[in-house]
């Protein structure tokens, strides 16, 4: 009789060791998966765990419930996964929303119809889909003249979901810029929007960083004494930055953005400017400059008169 009590206490005890030891292999034996997921906002659990075929397992459905806190952790996004994985593996993965990322890098300078071509190249996103994604912006805190945003889409290398859209880019873009410029921290919003302008053009002209507050200066005191800004680059916007070299007769297109016509700062920004060139910009250096030249490898002369100017001017052509 003793032994049969003895059998059956070690029955009872085992049992459940056997069971936990069964489950803790399940849980850490490792599947192939070859296999894509999106997990939208709303997107329901279920649906993915049934492209994973882990819907009919009821270790995976515990393990879930009771170790994972039924999902309520897990990250949307767009995950792959390729190669052996647990389900501790898998669930860990989309807690830590490591997803699948598609990288887009958005040079400096460029115009929002350069960014919607380089969404198009990428089969992405268009540049009609941009401006429609920028309408849809709200309560952004700087100025949008007539809904414009050129100036606002922040040059940067940007990890997005492997099917991002316009929407996702453009939110993504501006919320880097209130990164880089905190509102709260310009509180005159016209003036930030007139050295957004300038450091557009800054960032145009110049290709070296400690030539932008030398570039400034140059621009800011042409304003200062009523003469016109001359940009070539503001020019070049007017034609969608389709003329590789400008000439004269380029220099007679009737534009407000034309700087050899109008004086002043052109009605808006005309590229997407980085940090670098809003800080020259808001810090121009303090010098007698009027004019700058190319000479070499992108670096720029810069000279206080005309005279000078044409010296120069004259010089780097015969080198």
């Amino acid at each position: 009789m003793k032994k049969k009590i003895l059998i059956l206490l070690f029955l009872i005890l085992a049992i459940p060791v056997a069971l936990f030891k069964f489950y803790s292999i399940k849980v850490a034996e490792k599947k192939d998966y070859n296999v894509q997921v999106n997990l939208k906002q709303g997107t329901s659990l279920n649906s993915v765990f049934k492209k994973l075929n882990l819907d009919e397992s009821i270790i995976f459905r515990i393990f879930l419930k009771y170790e994972k806190n039924s999902g309520k952790n897990i990250k949307a996004g767009f995950y792959e996964f390729n190669g052996k994985y647990s389900y501790e593996d898998i669930l860990q993965m989309m807690e830590e929303g490591k997803v699948k990322y598609t990288i887009i890098t958005i040079p400096e300078g460029y115009s929002i119809k350069e960014i919607g071509k380089l969404l198009e190249n990428r089969g992405i996103g268009s540049e009609e889909g941009l401006k429609k994604a920028l309408e849809n912006i709200k309560d952004f805190p700087y100025l949008t003249p007539n809904g414009n945003f050129e100036g606002y889409l922040y040059p940067e290398t940007y990890y997005l979901s492997v099917d991002t859209n316009e929407n996702e880019i453009a939110r993504a873009m501006t919320k880097e810029f209130l990164k880089k410029f905190p509102p709260e921290q310009y509180p005159d919003k016209k003036k930030f929007y007139e050295n957004l302008i300038m450091a557009s053009i800054i960032e145009r002209e110049a290709q070296l960083k400690e030539e932008k507050p030398l570039m400034a200066s140059v621009f800011y005191n042409r304003l200062k004494k009523g003469m016109k800004l001359g940009s070539d680059a503001t020019v070049n916007y007017a034609y969608d930055y389709s003329k590789k070299r400008m000439y004269y007769k380029d220099l007679k297109i009737d534009s407000p953005y034309n700087t050899y016509m109008y004086k002043g700062l052109p009605p808006g920004p005309i590229s997407n400017p980085d940090y670098n060139s809003v800080m020259a910009a808001l810090n121009p250096a303090v010098t007698d400059y009027l004019f700058f030249v190319v000479t070499s490898n992108g670096k720029h002369t810069f000279t206080k008169t005309y005279k000078e100017h044409l010296e120069v001017q004259k010089k780097t052509k015969s080198n």
